[in-house]
């Protein structure tokens, strides 16, 4: 596969997630989610857990499909520590998302969890920045965090949420990922696509997910 030179012209026309493109970056998917490798991975095995249905974010998903939701959750953790020894959750709840400088949010209003394989505490570096509340499960954060929202989840060795007072930066949590990994190139997704680790992800993933 090639870079898509017009990703941005694309981002900007609609959303990418209601009907993804790259069908081949489409590891799994289930009634109401797909897993696929997300587009400029900061690392091999980068993954995005994506409604199928255009839903605001994560966290505001309907509870008739949570259970699915957390399984599939569980499932891709299992394969990432499995097949890399480490994984971090993390998602922009529609909140410091702007994409491209036109503040084009149709695509980053579509509920996507990044799913990571790297071991690093996230959490303690935006904590230095924003106020978190941490919660003992899923369960414990969904039924408080169900109606809001603008947030940022972080789930490393703890489950956190984020509710910045001020204007946060385009990719926040990217970015941040990006700067302790010492791949400060990679933040922006948009013009780092980075499709020879797409490969490597599709070819070393695809045949695990049955």
């Amino acid at each position: 596969m090639k870079r898509i030179e017009d990703l941005k012209f694309q981002i900007e026309s609609g959303c990418r997630f209601c009907n993804p493109p790259e069908k081949e970056r489409i590891l799994m998917e289930t009634d109401n989610f797909y897993v696929m490798v997300s587009l400029g991975p900061i690392v091999e095995g980068y993954l995005l857990i994506v409604t199928k249905k255009h839903i605001g974010a994560c966290l505001n998903i309907p509870k008739f499909i949570l259970d699915e939701y957390i399984l599939l959750k569980e499932k891709v953790r299992e394969i990432l520590v499995t097949t890399y020894g480490c994984c971090l959750f993390y998602e922009h709840g529609k909140i410091g998302t702007s994409l491209t400088m036109n503040n084009s949010h149709e695509h980053c209003y579509h509920a996507h969890l990044h799913c990571i394989p790297v071991s690093c505490e996230l959490n303690k570096i935006v904590c230095n920045e924003i106020s978190g509340h941490v919660y003992h499960d899923y369960n414990e954060c969904y039924k408080d965090m169900n109606n809001k929202k603008q947030y940022l989840y972080i789930e490393d060795t703890k489950i956190m949420t984020y509710i910045p007072q001020n204007p946060i930066r385009r990719q926040y949590l990217r970015y941040k990922l990006a700067s302790i990994l010492g791949y400060n190139e990679r933040w922006d997704w948009v013009d780092n696509q980075n499709w020879n680790l797409i490969d490597q992800t599709i070819n070393k993933l695809k045949p695990v997910f049955k």
